[in-house]
């Protein structure tokens, strides 16, 4: 009996349509590729069967990849390699069926859906904007491993193929067209046909691609390749510091593919994929995909469909705040299609507002993924006004203005006055309670927290904070609007830093502590970037802003005095005029925004001669432990629903890295217990503040973990 695929005839082309019933995604695990299995064979047998078109029976998917569950499940590299193997023989039947073969891709076509698609004699895309092709695997710590780095670069050549494999970078259908990776481009209306044309016409042996003379003479001689291979590698630990193994997996499965027959590459390309599932950097990259996917399901979820009729959709939004993170979340909002007004009472501040969008969507032209009109019209979307006029009848206001309670408090009391029923009024807020910015409303179940992260229009976190009186259709609203603007949302419970900056600021105190001791500026960020930080604490206090960070650090250490400790030399780098990155003063030298080197009066300034004496472990220990131990209390003070919360907050905040997935898969990976060991030396040497959370102490005693089940 056929439970994933049906089969109707029309001349001769046979169409084999995709379509999982039990989930909302087409993808392949066990179950449905035996049954794929069974039925390439009864097509091969079937002398009837002129040509097989594949296609999906979802409207924008063709096939969203293997089932992650499935890669998860393998006890060792060899049953991964061997899994493997067997998806790729079921993709080389397919390659072989002696008859014309063709995808028909509408939507989605990713990892194991494009492999499938590479093993036809023909694929067809349309022009549908959600038609995008891709091999995600490297984001998961894998490589392809069902075709995907022996077929692509045979057919597209090897720089598209490992632009495409290393970067996980999605192609729309014309594009792919260009590219050589589809035959034909169509609209959706016409896929069928144009993908029954293709299924009855035999394929020639010429390449689907022109080559540049560049390209014949690289990838077309085994010197040529070697030279790539070797540029590749030092681009790889560029970029990924060599902490991402599967990158040079994906390298050596591409090249020494390249030089042997297409059974012999995917032995290759078969026992890499085997080795990397069983790696702490795949499993922690894995853990963040099902963490993405956890906190989707927040208990706010359905709030407020009744009241809305089932779409919580934002149309308008209102920011109030003209600077640069008011400026960053109106360009995101337009360039999600979101109606915005921005006020500002400063009209120089609302011109660089304006100028700054214009600038980031005219980029995008530049690259070719905007058109000048498409830019024009987004720029249109925002409305620059002097005062917050007609602010009360928009869906959701947005202040981001100074850290001043009484501020906020008295444009929260000036605009709800006269709004409309359904009116949200969101704070940007970096530290202060949501309670107290809604203590003097007339509405405080209306008042929620938006914290975004800087640059609004790159950092994907989004935390949203729910303070004790806010309604759960607003939660559900401002989650809507962050799903809008394209964001990775936590929902959190409103403290004094709210999770991310609660956590992160023990961290950069820490770093500022070590500063005060003498310890190097570039050495101690070394250190941490040498851990896997993007960077260190001190060029992370420019880049944030010292005037912010000093607030932020006043905020935790009037909360938590017994645990939180700033050192009061830091004060007297605030105090000179220093800004960071935004002023083009801080502890490092900036010119034309560019960093430069350390700052050498900051030592001066704060007495202390540099040293490099402390050893790196200690200090990372120092930074990291004190990050993870906050993260344990926010999750003790309910502030975190659950640990996912924590390692997506801190992975997409702040740069936690990746490949350690977070804090809690970060215990998990060493040991409770280790941790808690590590925490007792620094407290021995360095007093309290490292106590061990008794949660974590009570864990580790228990031999317990925050995933048992990963």
């Amino acid at each position: 009996m056929s439970q994933y695929f049906s089969t109707t005839s029309e001349n001769g082309v046979t169409f084999v349509t995709f379509n999982r019933q039990d989930k909302d995604a087409n993808t392949l695990a066990a179950p449905v590729l035996r049954e794929l299995d069974a039925l390439i064979d009864t097509l091969s047998n079937d002398s009837g069967v002129n040509g097989v078109v594949f296609i999906s029976g979802k409207k924008d998917q063709f096939i969203a990849g293997a089932d992650i569950d499935d890669i998860s499940s393998f006890k060792n590299a060899k049953d991964a390699e061997n899994g493997a193997k067997a998806m790729q023989d079921i993709f080389q039947k397919i390659h072989r069926l002696g008859k014309p073969t063709v995808a028909a891709i509408n939507g989605a076509c990713l990892g194991g859906g494009l492999e499938l698609a590479l093993a036809c004699s023909w694929r067809v895309a349309t022009t549908d904007e959600k038609t995008k092709l891709g091999l995600p695997e490297i984001q998961l710590g894998l490589i392809p491993g069902a075709g995907g780095t022996q077929r692509l670069p045979r057919l597209i050549g090897i720089a598209a193929a490992l632009d495409m494999i290393l970067t996980a970078k999605r192609i729309e259908g014309l594009k792919a067209l260009k590219m050589g990776l589809v035959d034909a481009c169509v609209p959706p209306g016409l896929i069928r046909s144009e993908a029954a044309k293709l299924a009855v016409k035999r394929r020639g042996s010429s390449s689907s691609i022109k080559k540049s003379l560049v390209q014949v003479a690289l990838e077309g001689n085994l010197i040529g390749r070697r030279v790539m291979a070797s540029k590749a590698k030092d681009a790889v630990t560029e970029k990924t510091k060599g902490f991402y193994p599967a990158s040079y997996k994906a390298l050596d499965a591409v090249f020494s593919g390249f030089e042997t027959s297409l059974e012999k590459g995917l032995a290759i390309e078969a026992k890499h994929f085997g080795e990397l599932t069983q790696t702490n950097e795949s499993k922690a990259l894995v853990h963040l995909f099902h963490a993405t996917n956890a906190v989707k399901k927040h208990p706010y979820k359905d709030a407020g469909k009744e009241r809305f009729g089932g779409n919580l959709k934002v149309a308008s939004v209102g920011v109030i705040g003209g600077g640069f993170m008011g400026g960053g979340i109106t360009t995101v909002c337009a360039d999600r299609g979101i109606r915005v007004a921005v006020s500002d009472p400063n009209k120089d501040s609302l011109a660089r507002l304006m100028r700054s969008a214009r600038e980031f969507f005219f980029k995008k032209v530049k690259r070719r993924r905007l058109k000048a009109f498409e830019a024009d019209s987004k720029v249109a979307q925002i409305s620059p006004q002097l005062s917050p006029t007609g602010f009360g009848k928009l869906d959701v206001v947005i202040e981001s203005v100074f850290e001043d309670i009484g501020l906020k408090q008295k444009i929260l009391a000036s605009l709800e006055t006269n709004c409309q029923k359904d009116w949200v009024f969101a704070s940007n807020t970096s530290a202060l309670p949501l309670k107290d910015i809604a203590a003097k409303s007339a509405n405080p179940e209306r008042v929620i927290g938006m914290h975004f992260f800087s640059p609004v229009e790159k950092m994907p976190l989004l935390e949203v904070v729910v303070a004790e009186n806010t309604a759960p259709w607003v939660v559900a609203r401002i989650v809507e609007l962050g799903s809008q603007m394209g964001k990775t949302i936590i929902v959190v419970k409103d403290s004094p830093g709210f999770y991310v900056n609660r956590a992160l600021a023990f961290y950069l105190a820490e770093a500022s502590i070590m500063l005060a001791e003498g310890v190097a500026i570039d050495y101690m960020d070394d250190a941490l970037t040498g851990f896997g930080w993007p960077v260190g604490p001190i060029t992370l206090i420019d880049e944030v802003g010292l005037d912010i960070g000093m607030h932020v650090l006043k905020t935790m250490e009037a909360a938590w005095p017994a645990r939180f400790k700033t050192p009061p030399q830091f004060k007297a780098v605030s105090d000179s005029g220093r800004l960071g990155r935004k002023n083009g003063k801080g502890f490092y030298t900036y010119t034309d925004g560019k960093r430069g080197h350390v700052d050498e009066g900051i030592y001066s300034l704060i007495n202390v001669r540099p040293t490099r004496g402390l050893a790196k472990d200690i200090l990372v220990d120092r930074c990291v432990l004190g990050y993870i131990n906050e993260s344990i209390y926010c999750l003790d003070d309910k502030v975190l629903p659950s640990p996912f919360e924590g390692d997506i907050g801190s992975v997409f905040g702040v740069g936690f890295p990746p490949f350690l997935g977070g804090p809690f898969k970060y215990i998990d990976m060493v040991g409770p217990m280790e941790i808690v060991k590590r925490m007792r030396a620094l407290e021995s040497q360095y007093g309290s503040r490292f106590t061990p959370a008794a949660s974590l102490v009570k864990l580790a005693e228990a031999g317990g973990r925050y995933y048992p089940g990963e």
